[in-house]
């Protein structure tokens, strides 16, 4: 199994070679898109100095990889609105010019305008959150190659969704970033924090200017829910994962100092070594001075732990059924259409994101489920294989059911967050300390018009998306359920 590091400037590449990388991935942040989109989580899903801050920057990490034979890939990872585009294309022209192997993508407009146009490999993101077969096979048509497993899908199901996609190379989480929600799923933003300053301080430098004066963790480090341990581990599940077909064992960690992600790979290629879980688990507490923290087995992220979603308007004409998020309270739903009368008036069925089970058992039931339902029923969906599935069965056969984007599949931003980014009155000053140790009235500015433009779009409904659409479907135009 080989190991992906995430490297943040050239200076790092001797050490990550020296502790057993095979393969380094990079974010960049410049300032161009800076000015416009902010320093946050907009050109890939990681904030500030967890990227590299130019092309120089980009291309020296390129050129000193190379000389260790280790490939670079370029995190563009995050959702992104049609004026990006071009931005991100060209992006990705130099990379590919300073010997960049590969970029790592999630959104449908950017693999659209990619495809072809590349000789960069495409790695299919976390965020993408392929979790079912015609999800990865759909991205495969795209031009990826290689598709990163969401956290929650373990070595058993990880041979269930490579198996029918055969030469397809998959990446599993081995170490840092786990995230209690499904990440691909999550819109709270990740911005840059600093810490708060109490007591009779002045702040003697200019004021730190940012769309949100209240921002200090992200949403699952602060109080939504509980978050995990601080190295969680799969050191114990590798090899399990490599039979299934894993090829590749990813480090996050992209904001973390050198140090921590040297210790963590120098550990997974020790920990490889031992002859049993049992060692595994004592090498562990010697490195890191903690109990071990694992990321599968019976601590397997969740399938449904996905952040509530607040975007749904949905018209008082129609009668909603189903959950955007829940699979039991949609196959609930579902049973009851198919068990009780025949519904009455516009009725729109809310289907979450699918796994290849439900998946199938949604594609075996729909020949029936047309029988009792009323004509112009929306079926609202989350993912891009159960669009790509319904697509062909009502294509083959005449049917009641109009197919919808649902929000997640959509991707766009809570509406709510919006609201506070602009409101002045939710931002009042604070002191805080900056990264170079001074204390700075962190005040409310506007964010750029570019950026509000960006939050107000949906990023599948964006033109170059939509013609990704069109093709995988054959549908022309697939709407949003809600406005």
């Amino acid at each position: 199994m080989r190991y992906a590091v995430p490297v943040n400037g050239a200076n790092e590449v001797e050490a990550l070679a020296a502790a057993g990388a095979d393969e380094l991935y990079c974010g960049v942040l410049e300032p161009w898109w800076e000015r416009r989109y902010g320093n946050h989580d907009s050109s890939s899903r990681r904030q500030g100095k967890a990227n590299l801050s130019s092309r120089g920057e980009l291309r020296d990490v390129v050129h000193a990889a190379d000389a260790y034979g280790l490939a670079v890939f370029l995190a563009l990872n995050a959702r992104y609105s049609e004026p990006q585009l071009d931005y991100l294309v060209g992006l990705c022209e130099a990379f590919e010019g300073y010997g960049g192997r590969g970029v790592i993508v999630s959104d449908l407009g950017l693999l659209w305008r990619l495809r072809g146009n590349t000789s960069l490999r495409v790695t299919l993101s976390l965020l993408a959150v392929a979790q079912n077969v015609p999800t990865i096979q759909a991205f495969a048509d795209l031009g990826v190659s290689r598709v990163v497993l969401p956290r929650f899908v373990d070595w058993r199901e990880a041979g269930t969704l490579l198996h029918p996609c055969g030469g397809m190379e998959a990446e599993a989480m081995a170490f840092f970033d786990k995230c209690p929600w499904v990440d691909g799923y999550c819109r709270h933003p990740h911005l840059v924090s600093f810490p708060e300053v109490r007591g009779n301080v002045t702040a003697h430098d200019e004021p730190l200017l940012t769309f949100d004066t209240t921002y200090r963790t992200h949403a699952c480090l602060g109080g939504a829910c509980s978050y995990v341990e601080p190295y969680p581990c799969a050191a114990c599940f590798l090899e399990r994962f490599e039979h299934a077909g894993v090829g590749v064992a990813k480090l996050g960690g992209r904001g973390r100092p050198l140090a921590e992600r040297v210790r963590a790979l120098s550990f997974l290629r020790a920990a490889k070594a031992c002859a049993s879980d049992d060692q595994r688990a004592r090498l562990y507490r010697r490195t890191f001075g903690q109990q071990c923290a694992c990321y599968y087995g019976e601590h397997t992220q969740r399938r449904d732990a996905i952040e509530p979603t607040h975007a749904q308007s949905a018209s008082d004409e129609r009668t909603y059924v189903g959950s955007e998020t829940s699979v039991s309270a949609f196959r609930e739903a579902l049973a009851k259409l198919m068990d009780g009368p025949r519904a009455e008036g516009p009725l729109t069925i809310l289907v979450p994101p699918l796994s290849q089970r439900s998946l199938e058992f949604l594609a075996r039931s729909i020949e029936g489920l047309d029988v009792v339902i009323p004509e112009g029923t929306h079926l609202c969906v989350n993912d891009l294989g159960t669009l790509v599935t319904l697509a062909r069965l009502l294509r083959d056969a005449p049917s009641h059911m109009v197919l919808r984007l649902g929000t997640l599949l959509a991707r766009g931003e809570d509406p709510r967050v919006v609201a506070h980014f602009l409101s002045p009155e939710q931002n009042p000053p604070r002191l805080v300390t900056d990264e170079e140790g001074r204390v700075r009235a962190l005040t409310y500015a506007p964010p750029p018009d570019e950026l509000t433009t960006h939050w107000r779009s949906w990023s599948t409904c964006e033109p170059s998306a939509m013609r990704a659409v069109a093709e995988l479907t054959g549908i022309a135009t697939v709407e949003r359920e809600f406005p």
